[in-house]
């Protein structure tokens, strides 16, 4: 019985990852401008239960990148929420 846990443990994990690789692929070639950047395949990945680890990895990134893109993106809406608004009269 050991031998069957220690098997699931090893073989489940990959068999989900792979999944959720297939997953992103049929998505992607379903709705290709809803996955055009890391950052949506990523956030994709991660809502099928994926760390930000594996997931970027999956979209073809790093974690350390993609930490980053977020960062920058994170900074780009910040600085145009707090522009004055225009009036329209």
């Amino acid at each position: 019985m050991v031998k069957q846990d220690d098997a699931q443990a090893t073989w489940l994990p990959v068999i989900g990852k792979t999944l959720a690789y297939l997953c992103l692929q049929e998505a992607q070639r379903k709705n290709p401008e809803k996955f055009d950047t890391v950052l949506k395949r990523v956030k994709f990945l991660e809502g099928l239960g994926l760390s930000s680890g594996h997931a970027a990895e999956a979209a073809g990134s790093t974690a350390a990148s993609v930490r980053q893109l977020h960062h920058v993106t994170k900074k780009k809406r910040g600085k145009n929420a707090k522009g004055k608004k225009k009036s329209t009269r």
